[in-house]
């Protein structure tokens, strides 16, 4: 556990948190202006959540059908939790599969 806690406080993983994290929340704005189905996006680092205007849970399962794993924060709320240490690699294809589902 400490080893843990000693990662999450290292400079380096906090710089990438926050710069991936930017780039997340510029990529699912994009990607809300390309479709309608979100109406809200919000979220820091690489915590983010937006709203649609379908279930949540259909949403959620069409992704997951599709090989990424996200979750609901209400009726409406898509909720989006990549671990800490995801390249930005990793993200363009989460964002890619989530869009597509969309």
């Amino acid at each position: 556990a400490l080893h843990v806690l000693e990662r999450i406080a290292e400079p380096s993983l906090l710089a990438h948190v926050k710069s991936e994290g930017d780039w997340v929340g510029s990529q699912l704005r994009a990607i809300s202006d390309r479709t309608s189905r979100v109406r809200a996006i919000r979220g820091v680092g690489f915590m983010w959540g937006f709203d649609v205007g379908e279930p949540a849970g259909d949403v959620v399962a069409r992704a997951r059908e599709a090989g990424l794993l996200v979750l609901t924060a209400g009726d409406h709320t898509v909720r989006l939790l990549p671990p800490l240490i995801a390249s930005r690699d990793d993200l363009a294809r989460g964002l890619a599969i989530l869009e597509q589902v969309l």
